[in-house]
């Protein structure tokens, strides 16, 4: 590679890890992100930082988990000391352009980027249906114009498939009948429930405040709304998830159809990834927020094209725990800039393992969710947990805190994929659970915690922290 290469950062929003065709999945097809896989690595151990929006991508701008950014759930707010990838690659020799769904909340996408598109109004949650077309249509334009004199840093945020978000919506306030009774779609056409429609009622305090009780921290209108929904609406669900895929997948097809034309694409590194998963149905969940499997664990593939860019194609990496934090060190590697460590990232450039070395990796991802869930994800097992909150609050994300934790589960991943069975409670797991523990505690004494200081995420964290407090309590009491 003589010169340094244009880095394109193709994003989708909530596609889980095995919605992908080129991955086995017999209901979808997704001949473009196939079409990435052949011409690069895909990472089938890649997990997001944390599993909603704007807290995963706020570690894709940074290299830094949630915790460290000031953003742990969509209403956080970015520490304005924090240096962003826009900045970064802009002071040194790239062009840094962003097009589509940014959802930082605390950082001016104009401020750090030159903008392709990002809308008259700020690109929300929904709307993929518009904003996906537009943004491509951008994309095409900067492409067929682009000179050529500089390496450009592009960044494309595709909405869907988070308007099945939008569609869960729909089911808020009136009772929708399943898509056999309004004579939408055969039973044969729609793909099965998950192995794991059914839960584990022995879940985190966290998990079941925010997301199983009826007055839900998160989404609790949704969530009353398809109680009675029967197995055909939850199959139903898939299906039209599958569809919203399949959409931008087209999108991403054109933006991919017009670079194979151009001189550089020979010179252009590809990166594809998703911020978050969609539960679909597993766990009898529905959207993201959780430290399932489903919720967690995304694509993330490095292609070029052409030969210009060594990365090793058609290949799948199973070994290697990826995670959103690694995307900044990554386009820094290809870009040549060094350095990181005064910035304190926490995360490692995936160049070498795309290009097919064999390096020193970890050995686990590390997520976080709701500001107080954490999840350790080893060979075997993965351990997820949650902290107490803290009386008084202090604003600093928790962590290390052995004395604050509460419930656990364990999952063994290699005989139970589908996270059916807890084994924290049952005996021979100690020596487990204590393991996945230290790692955690471990990984946590690395992070700088910044204190929360912004007023809004802070009155998030004590409405929560209320109900939790009051839960627990009860808990005590009982």
């Amino acid at each position: 590679m003589s010169k340094r290469p244009n880095i394109l950062f193709i994003n989708t929003d909530q596609q889980s890890w095995n919605a992908v065709s080129a991955y086995g999945n017999p209901y979808i097809h997704t001949p473009n992100i196939d079409r990435l896989h052949r011409n690069g690595t895909s990472f089938m151990r890649s997990y997001c930082s944390d599993p909603v929006c704007a807290a995963t991508r706020s570690s894709w701008a940074t290299g830094l988990y949630t915790s460290e950014t000031g953003v742990p759930f969509n209403g956080g707010y970015m520490h304005e000391e924090i240096q962003d990838i826009g900045q970064i690659l802009n002071a040194n020799g790239y062009k840094a352009f962003h097009c589509g769904k940014w959802h930082v909340p605390g950082r001016n996408i104009r401020e750090s980027f030159h903008t392709l598109y990002y809308g008259k109004r700020d690109i929300g949650a929904g709307g993929g249906e518009y904003y996906d077309s537009a943004s491509t249509h951008a994309v095409v334009d900067f492409l067929t114009t682009y000179d050529g004199s500089a390496p450009f840093y592009l960044q494309i945020g595709y909405l869907n498939p988070h308007d099945v978000c939008e569609y869960l919506h729909n089911h808020e306030e009136k009772r929708v009948p399943n898509p056999l009774q309004q004579g939408i779609i055969t039973e044969d056409e729609l793909p099965p429930l998950p192995e794991n429609f059914h839960y584990d009622e022995s879940e985190t305090v966290l998990q079941q405040v925010c997301r199983r009780a009826d007055d839900a921290l998160i989404h609790s209108a949704i969530l009353n709304g398809i109680r009675d929904w029967d197995e055909l609406h939850w199959r139903y669900l898939i299906w039209n998830y599958y569809r919203f895929i399949e959409k931008v997948d087209a999108e991403i097809g054109i933006l991919l159809n017009v670079l194979e034309q151009m001189p550089f694409c020979n010179d252009t590194i590809i990166i594809f990834s998703s911020d978050h998963g969609e539960a679909c149905g597993s766990h009898q969940m529905f959207q993201k927020f959780t430290l399932y499997e489903e919720s967690i664990r995304v694509p993330f593939i490095v292609a070029c094209l052409g030969d210009g860019v060594p990365v090793q194609k058609d290949r799948f990496d199973r070994d290697h725990f990826i995670s959103g934090v690694d995307l900044v060190p990554t386009v820094c590697d290809y870009a040549g800039i060094g350095a990181l460590e005064a910035l304190g990232i926490g995360g490692t450039s995936i160049r070498p393992l795309a290009e097919g070395d064999d390096i020193p990796w970890r050995e686990y991802a590390y997520v976080e969710s709701n500001y107080w869930g954490r999840a350790i994800v080893t060979n075997r097992y993965k351990y997820i947990t949650e902290y107490k909150p803290a009386d008084p609050e202090d604003f600093r994300p928790p962590g290390p805190d052995a004395a604050r934790l509460g419930r656990a589960q364990l999952f063994n991943l290699q005989e139970d994929l589908w996270e059916t069975q807890n084994l924290a409670s049952q005996p021979g797991y100690e020596d487990v659970i204590d393991s996945c523990r230290a790692n955690l505690l471990a990984q946590e004494a690395k992070l700088n915690r910044r204190q929360i200081t912004h007023p809004n995420p802070r009155n998030v964290i004590s409405s929560w922290g209320a109900r939790l407090h009051t839960q627990w309590e009860g808990l005590s009491a009982s």
